[in-house]
């Protein structure tokens, strides 16, 4: 998003906030109880930290009454009044002078006037983009604290022209760039501004712990401080901003510690009064929970007995990752579904031949078993779903499939990044079938299905290519085992948690799931399992079709005996951990 830029600033005339007017900030509090526009606070990023966090928080950064805070981003104001609190408590006659801060939103002013009074301090606090900041005069060289709740804006929505000017730019934080959020850049921004020891908090997103542009910011924070501790918050704190996003609080002490780097300790709080506790304890000196280079929150579900369990069946010579016997690429890329993904009214609409499309999977949801064939794509086709794809591989076209292309709008097409990473826009068919789909997002965990005719599928699902000469057994037996409860378990394991509590795998995660493949196995167990799972899954039997691949790949020798139900347990509880939980805390 453009208007980000510090040239882009919105401005508005006779600014009540610049007035001191008793009348204006009763308005102004009263004004921060009102609802802005869900769309308009989006668009900024702005997901204002409750009150109870940012007190708690604010007591861990500010420890002294002489100490500097600085708010990147200050929105709702709840971090400065929460360091105004802690700073006045702490003894500091002139709490407000002490404390920085920075936002391109208008209406953070508002709130500003109604927590500070006015008139506002235009030097201390700045209308402009943080990004665009630099360290020292009018404000001081370093700071003691950094408060900050960045903006949650993805990369999608920051606009071109942004987008190239922050992966161009140098940052204290070397490797950001690509597809990273706003937040990250904040982070990489705000360590210039820390002094030496000095400590900071934020609240991130979850993908702190599992986007791959964050691995440098994790890897900067545990060989720049001398402890750093991420708390993953159960409860959404944002449910009533219209985002169900996973929290992450960020402590980070000692900063330019030339101590060995220390692994960053992952914990998990229900509760803000557990996130007390537990900052509490880790001012002890006493360890939180796990530590991690690249682990994913489901970890901290798991206790002692649960990770020596999926230690040693990892450990047994029957135990692969699917990487093992498998490729995971993503599928085609249209560029515009609406246009190349039809139904067959549609494709009749267009004038257009069976010849002129392929039958594709566009949805996994559609593909209910553990194979997807001809015969299903025609039950499929006959509901009216969109299931051609327009165009087959090569580059020969009929007239009528000329026309047809000649209908995307020409200014359109040009726009379209993918048209032009293509040789021929309109031919988004590599040609490639896949040996089975493996979906991308999925709340109830992964399935394989294979894909016995030969179809194809969009990149809203993954390919799946087995290794060469792999018999059609032993893919029954791989799509069997990936739904017993340790593949599962795995699955949980390696993915990434998102949003409404939904489980997304990339292609490398995917292929580092574990799974079972027992010696031994009849050819008759195996196909009557995988026919009966079939027949299950079509009925929306899951946890019966889990069941039943249990009962094949979990009775293998050296297994104990209630290892099926410990695993069982264990899914269980991830996964009511991945799912939102109502926001209790106070604002």
């Amino acid at each position: 998003m453009d208007a980000l830029s510090s040239t882009n600033i919105p401005k508005r005339e006779n600014q009540p906030w610049q007035k001191r007017s008793e009348g204006f900030v009763l308005r102004a509090a009263s004004f921060r109880t009102d609802d802005r526009l869900l769309e308009e606070r989006r668009k900024l990023g702005a997901f204002y930290t409750p009150v109870a966090l940012s007190q708690i928080l604010s007591n861990w950064v500010i420890r002294s009454a002489s100490d500097t805070v600085l708010e990147p981003s200050f929105g709702g104001c709840g971090f400065l009044q929460a360091a105004r609190n802690r700073l006045s408590a702490l003894g500091c006659a002139s709490p407000k002078s002490q404390i920085y801060g920075c936002d391109i939103d208008p209406v953070a002013f508002d709130y500003l006037a109604a927590v500070l009074g006015t008139p506002v301090d235009l030097i201390r606090f700045s209308q402009s983009d943080f990004l665009s900041v630099s360290p020292g005069a009018p404000w001081p060289d370093r700071f003691s604290g950094i408060l900050a709740n960045p903006p949650y804006i993805p990369y999608q929505a920051l606009g071109t022209n942004l987008r190239k000017n922050l992966s161009n730019r140098e940052w204290p934080i070397a490797g950001i760039g690509g597809r990273a959020s706003l937040w990250a850049y904040f982070i990489a921004h705000a360590v210039s501004f820390l002094a030496p020891k000095g400590r900071m908090a934020w609240v991130l997103p979850g993908a702190f712990l599992q986007a791959d542009y964050a691995k440098p910011i994790r890897r900067y924070l545990a060989s720049s401080f001398e402890r750093t501790s991420a708390i993953v918050l159960r409860e959404r704190i944002f449910l009533d901003a219209g985002t169900n996003e996973e929290t992450v609080v960020l402590l980070a002490d000692g900063y330019g510690s030339t101590e060995a780097p220390a692994p960053i300790q992952l914990a998990e709080a229900t509760t803000l009064s557990d996130l007390i506790r537990m900052i509490g304890k880790w001012d002890g000196g006493k360890r939180v929970a796990c530590q991690i280079e690249e682990a994913r929150p489901a970890s901290l579900s798991l206790n002692t007995r649960e990770r020596a369990l999926l230690t040693a069946i990892e450990a047994r010579q029957d135990c692969i990752t699917f990487g093992d016997i498998a490729n995971v690429r993503i599928g085609l890329v249209t560029g515009a579904n609406k246009f190349f993904v039809l139904s067959i009214d549609e494709v009749e609409d267009a004038g257009l031949d069976a010849l002129d499309c392929t039958p594709i999977l566009a949805k996994f949801l559609a593909a209910p078993g553990v194979s997807y064939t001809s015969t299903d794509h025609e039950n499929l086709a006959g509901s009216g779903a969109r299931c051609y794809l327009v165009g087959r591989p090569g580059n020969e076209r009929s007239a009528p499939l000329v026309a047809y292309h000649e209908t995307f709008d020409k200014a359109a097409r040009v726009k379209t990044s993918t048209f032009r990473k293509r040789k021929i826009w309109w031919q988004p068919n590599d040609g490639r079938v896949p040996d089975a789909f493996f979906p991308v997002m999925h709340h109830f965990g992964p399935r394989l299905v294979l894909n016995p005719d030969g179809l194809t599928n969009t990149n809203t699902i993954h390919r799946v290519y087995f290794r060469e000469n792999m018999s059609q057994l032993s893919r029954r037996l791989v799509a069997v085992s990936m739904l017993t409860t340790f593949a599962q378990v795995s699955a949980e394991m390696v993915g990434r948690r998102y949003g409404s509590g939904v489980l997304k795998h990339e292609p490398r995660e995917a292929e580092r799931i574990r799974m079972l493949v027992p010696a031994g196995l009849t050819v008759r167990s195996i196909n009557t399992a995988f026919e009966r799972i079939d027949r299950l899954l079509r009925a929306g039997r899951r946890d019966e079709a889990t069941a039943a691949a249990d009962a094949l790949i979990m009775k293998a020798p050296g297994l104990p005996d209630s290892a099926t139900e410990t695993l069982s347990k264990m899914l269980l509880d991830i996964r009511l951990r991945r799912r939102p939980q109502s926001r209790t805390a106070s604002r």
